[in-house]
């Protein structure tokens, strides 16, 4: 499996149960902040998940409909 998918297919199956803000993405998939923010980026791009800016500084990520469907097919 190329490195982008693997980091994608983490992040997806890191929010199955509840959204996460950023730094428990982080800490839960042990990649970096700027590899989070740019496979986030993708996946925001084809609608698998979504961003919600709670408050100024805190954003939290959960998969779409589309999202939750992918995974389940994949696993």
């Amino acid at each position: 499996m190329k490195s982008g998918l693997k980091a994608r297919t983490l992040i997806l199956n890191s929010l199955i149960k509840s959204p996460l803000q950023l730094k428990d993405l982080r800490l839960k998939t042990g990649l970096t902040s700027s590899s989070i923010n740019y496979h986030l980026k993708i996946l925001e791009k084809h609608r698998l998940i979504r961003k919600k800016h709670v408050s100024k500084r805190k954003v939290v990520v959960e998969q779409t409909g589309l999202g939750q469907k992918l995974i389940k097919n994949f696993t």
